[in-house]
């Protein structure tokens, strides 16, 4: 969503700072990709449901088809990821709408929202493939191995790298929770893959029972990234740290006019972080200087620290050597 510069709508209410406990608040906002980060996140995760929805019919269609348990597996899982996109779609779609009375603030959290709904699907995958992994311990079929299914796995290794890789990138840039869990979980797609494709090999050599351990595989490899992803989701809704707080305040210090910073903090998600910050001037200083001075601290704050998308600059002044004396 966009945010407006704050330049020519702050009004102090004086021309000069006078005591110590005089204080100028600067709500100065730095610009922000807005409409078009969310289209370029909603195309990222167009690509990847489309993908994925391929992925999903060769790998699952012929799982079934040679009765391989780990390919019709990791067919679900790829299908599941597909749904879990469609969710993130819909997350982003709300994520875009602009502030309003009931949301001041925006819809940004519907984002990491829809990574949580990643996370459902993924634990839904995981039930499936138990399911099927316990009906074929109790007695089935050992599944009929043919060299297209070493084809069919070979190019889903290189589909999923490459998208894996492309949609954690496209993530990192638009600073997107929810492309960066997807990319996350599509890694995990690659070391499933291989791990199908051995189990297809050792089932070719007489090693039945490897198909089914590889399936159990699948599931760790599914809880260990659903943990990863709760964990950062969960960072972000509990507004945990999520910059490096003394390189803001180094930087904002070295701003002419800035005598010191405190109560420095930040939060939001990586690539699109929001900051707020206390710096001290001279008592002297006007507060048409002051206002002129946090957009200094903040476009150098922007341009030094990166991946910061708005800032909030109060202004104190410094106390009077007695003040201090007297602290």
């Amino acid at each position: 969503m966009e945010r407006h510069h704050a330049a020519s709508d702050l009004h102090t209410g004086t021309d000069e700072i006078q005591t110590p406990s005089d204080r100028v608040d600067e709500p100065v906002h730095s610009p922000v990709i807005g409409p078009q980060r969310y289209r370029a996140m909603q195309r990222a995760l167009l690509v990847v449901l489309g993908a994925n929805l391929a992925l999903a019919a060769a790998k699952g269609g012929y799982g079934v088809l040679t009765g391989s348990l780990g390919m019709a597996a990791d067919g679900l899982h790829a299908l599941l990821h597909a749904l879990g996109s469609v969710v993130g779609l819909v997350g982003v779609s709300l994520a875009a709408r602009p502030p309003d009375p009931s949301h001041p603030y925006g819809y940004e959290r519907y984002e990491p929202l829809a990574a949580l709904g990643i996370v459902a699907f993924m634990l839904l995958a995981m039930r499936e493939i138990l399911v099927e992994a316990w009906a074929r311990l109790a007695g089935g079929e050992a599944p009929a191995i043919t060299p297209l299914s070493f084809l069919i796995m070979g190019l889903a290794v290189v589909a999923s790298l490459g998208l894996a890789l492309w949609e954690q990138r496209q993530g990192h840039a638009l600073g997107s929770t929810v492309l960066v869990a997807d990319g996350k979980r599509a890694s995990s797609d690659v070391l499933i893959s291989l791990s199908v494709a051995g189990g297809l090999l050792a089932t070719l050599l007489g090693a039945p029972l490897v198909d089914l351990l590889v399936a159990l595989a699948i599931v760790g490899v599914i809880v260990w990234t659903g943990w990863t992803i709760l964990r950062e989701v969960s960072a972000v809704l509990t507004d945990a740290a999520v910059a490096d707080l003394e390189s803001i305040a180094q930087v904002a210090r070295s701003v002419d006019g800035v005598l010191g910073v405190h109560d420095v903090r930040a939060r939001g998600a990586a690539g699109a972080v929001r900051v707020d910050l206390h710096v001290t001037v001279e008592p002297t200083m006007t507060a048409a200087r002051a206002h002129e001075l946090t957009h200094r601290v903040v476009e150098r704050v922007q341009r030094e620290v990166g991946g910061i998308t708005e800032v909030l600059v109060h202004v104190g002044v410094e106390p009077e050597p007695e003040h201090r004396a007297n602290e």
